[in-house]
Parts: C-alpha cells; structure tokens; sequence
C-alpha cells in the first residue's frame, strides 16, 4: 500500500506541473508591438478604427494576435467586426420625362426657346417649343430639358438610354440646372457617354453622377459641333440608405511572375506586405489608351495556390479628348497577401507599361470594454500564441450588450503612436520546442511499471518462500 501511495502521488505532482505549465497568464511583454488608447468620454464600450500599420504587422489573417490590456496587464474583452455591407446603397428608379431642344446649324439659339409651363395635377409638365420661324431642315439636335420638379433636391443619378439605330459613339455632355427655366447654373461642366463594342466586348458608359441638391428642371447638352444622341429614356435615380465607409487604397508595385516562359503568359505578381481585408481591386497602366482583358488572383503565402478573385475588362482610352476608364472591380472579401494580375489575348510583358494594383479595403472596427483602470493598451504581433490564448479573446457577448442601442452606448477611442514591447523577435514562431512533456509522462510512466514489476517480485519472492516453509 505504500509503494502504491508513492506512484499516485508522483502522478500526481507529473500532472500538476504539466497544466502549471501552460496557464501562463498573457502580458504586453507577449506582443511585439503596442499602441496606448486614449479614451475621449467616460463610457463602458468603446470602439477604434484598426490601422494600416496594424495589418502590416500582425502575423494572423484573422487579427488573432491582438488583445487589450489594462493599467494591470489583463487582458479585457474585445471583438472585431468589419464595417456593415450597405450592398452599394439601395437605388430608386424614376422615370423623368425629358423634350428635345433644337438649334440651327450654327449651334446658337439654345438659349432661344419659347417654354410654356402647365401645371397638371401630378406636377409641372414641360412643354417646350422651339422657333417655327425656321424650316426643320435648318435646325439640329443640340439638348434636352429634363423635368425633376417631382423630385426635386432627390435625384442622384442621371440613367440614358439612346435609340438602338446608335452607332459606336463617345461624347462629352454638360448638365445645367434651374428652378426657373431662365437661370441656369452649371453642377456638372462635363460627363462623357459612350457605347463602343467590338469582338464581342462593350463599352458602355450611360451615367452621369448630380451634386448632391439640384434643382427643379435639368438641361442636358452638348458643345457645338459635336456629336449629339437621340435619348430614347431618361432615369432618376435616388439612393437610400446610409452610404458605406470610404475606403482606404493601397497602392502596389510589381514585378513579371517567374512563371511567364514556362506558361506562355503575361502575369505579374504583387505583394501587399500586409493581411488587409480587400473586396476592390483597381488595375492602371502607365501607358493611355491600354485596353486589356485580366484575370486577378490572390493568396495567403508563398506555399499555397492561387484562388481566382475576378476578371474583367481594363481600360483606359482617350477618343477625341473625352476619357474613357474602367479599371475598378468588386471582389469577395480577403486577406491574402500576395497577388497575380494574368493578362489575355496577344499582351505582351511590356517593363515600361507594367499594371498598378490597387487594393481598397475597409478596416475593422475593434470594441472592447473598458474593465479595470486605464490607460489602456492596443498589443498586437505574435508568432507564438497557443491555441488557449487565441480563444481566450473572444467575447460575443460584446454584440449582444450593445445590440440596438450601439449609437448611444459606443465611445469613441483613440490610437496613440506606437511604441516597442516585446519586439520584432516575437514575430517569428519559436522553433519546436523539445517534448519534454511527453517524456516526463513517459519517464513516469515507465517509473510506476518499474515499481509494479518490483512489487510483482517481490510478492512472488515472499509466496514461494512461504510455500518452502510449508513444504519443510
């Protein structure tokens, strides 16, 4: 019974020590970095905007290896959220009606009109009339008058559609504006439309972006001389909703994938440098009039493959001084670090007109509760948190405690500039620590055999030296 007291209880003292050993409370010395909060009102919740430099440093895709620590070193309750997806803000379409205004060959009379305004119980309606004292075969297409009376200080967008029989085309527009059909003030100088399509790709560009008030009745037109359009609708379109976070660019240089010979390609390789959370990507040429069809791809390190994020048509052309761009594309949201621009048809790797890959990004937004005494710590960077500490973090309760009343029980919380905790070494994961543990419980494990068997003989030892004694 005594020997088998001792094995409990080295056991014992073996298991205790192992789970000693990893409960380690985590400190700001456990992070590479810090940045101390400055708390601009007294409140219970607060909530920061994450910073490019953070998603340059930290060593987790997901933010895993940041945490908040108070005047004592412990860590306070935290979540991350990204900013809420509007979907691009919700648009209303209104149909505005619209009447043609005519000048002579030579471009004048536009302001030459004779307007009669009859007021009809669902609104203005705009009759326009143009001077019969000349023949229709002196006078030419040069506008419309847009009636927005209905809508007024609403209407955002302006949607055209043109008549079908329109050939390939590109023109500069101006949009003016009045409330009295007689003063006119200029919101938008200039705006280009245009359709161009050609081996089955279209261009198309049909909108024109409105201050954010304009006035009752709009005048669309063109310069003398140039090519006008038969507008076969007109659209108003308003937003509702409130309109999403601007969102931060970031700007990449690259260089031609290795790859290129042995695939017979044209590609480029990019990295960020940084785990942002990209859903936009914007593609330039230093070269004008660059106009190729690309796929983007994306992943997390320099092991794993590429995953397709979109592709689409860049472009970036001047056709008779009127500017003509797309080169913005949507993407599910990721951060992945490195980058590949593949360029198709008959592109060539051209050093001097290599792609500018832009990535927008929106940043997460960090609360946590302010529990214990300030001031309060931002640690972030580490390479070597376990899987405890990773978890330890997370608190959904946060989103439950705020829920509907988020405006009212948010504060705001600042960043101050950074300052060096445990240092760069800790963002390099520790080499593989030997398995001590392991061979503690193996030793101990051997060490309670080794006592059984020595029980076991010398309990057999004592039987047949009883047995003897019987026999004689």
């Amino acid at each position: 019974m005594r020997i088998c007291r001792i094995v409990f209880l080295i056991f014992s003292v073996a298991l205790l020590f192992l789970s000693a050993t990893s409960a380690a409370a985590l400190t700001p010395a456990d992070f590479a970095f810090g940045m101390p909060i400055s708390l601009e009102e007294n409140g219970a919740v607060y909530r920061l905007s994450i910073p490019p430099e953070i998603y340059a440093t930290v060593t987790r895709s997901d933010l895993g290896d940041i945490r908040i620590f108070n005047s004592a070193g412990a860590v306070v309750p935290h979540a991350l959220r990204l900013p809420e997806k509007k979907n691009g803000i919700t648009e209303v379409a209104n149909p505005l009606p619209f009447f043609p205004l005519y000048s002579d060959k030579t471009g004048e009379g536009k302001d030459g009109l004779s307007v009669r305004i009859e007021q009809g119980k669902d609104g203005a309606i705009i009759n326009v009339e143009s001077d019969d004292t000349k023949a229709d075969k002196d006078r030419k297409l040069s506008g419309y008058i847009i009636d927005a009376s209905k809508h007024a200080g609403g209407i955002h967008d302006l949607d055209i559609t043109w008549q079908e029989e329109e050939d390939n085309f590109v023109t500069t527009v101006s949009v003016e504006s009045s409330d009295d059909l007689t003063h006119w003030s200029t919101p938008v100088p200039r705006a280009t439309l245009a359709r161009m399509r050609f081996s089955g790709h279209e261009i198309s560009r049909k909108r024109i972006r409105l201050p954010i008030r304009p006035a009752r009745y709009l005048r669309l037109s063109w310069p003398a001389g140039a090519t006008g359009i038969a507008v076969k609708e007109i659209i108003g379109v308003q937003w509702t909703g409130k309109p999403e976070k601007e969102r931060i660019w970031t700007a990449l240089k690259g260089k031609p994938a290795p790859d290129n010979a042995k695939k017979g390609i044209t590609a480029y390789e990019y990295d960020s440098a940084a785990r942002l959370p990209v859903d936009r990507v914007r593609l330039r040429f230093s070269e004008k009039n660059t106009l190729v069809n690309a796929r983007v791809l994306s992943r997390l390190d320099g092991g794993s493959n590429w995953r397709f994020r979109q592709s689409g048509i860049f472009y970036d052309l001047k056709i008779d001084d009127v500017a003509l761009v797309q080169d913005t594309v949507s993407i599910g949201q990721t951060a992945d670090r490195y980058w590949r621009v593949e360029l198709g048809g008959d592109a060539s790797a051209d050093p001097g007109n290599m792609p500018e890959l832009t990535l927008g990004w929106q940043p997460h937004e960090l609360l946590f509760v302010a529990r214990g005494n300030g001031p309060f710590m931002l640690a972030y960077g580490s390479a070597r948190l376990g899987d405890a500490d990773l978890d330890s973090s997370r608190s959904g309760l946060l989103y439950q405690v705020v829920g509907a009343n988020e405006e009212a029980l948010l504060k705001e919380a600042v960043l101050l500039p950074k300052i060096t905790l445990g240092g760069t070494d800790l963002l390099t994961p520790e080499p593989p620590p030997l398995p001590w543990r392991k061979w503690l419980l193996w030793g101990v494990l051997v060490f309670g055999v080794g006592i059984i068997a020595r029980m076991a003989f010398s309990l057999g030892k004592g039987m047949n030296k009883e047995e003897n004694i019987n026999k004689s």
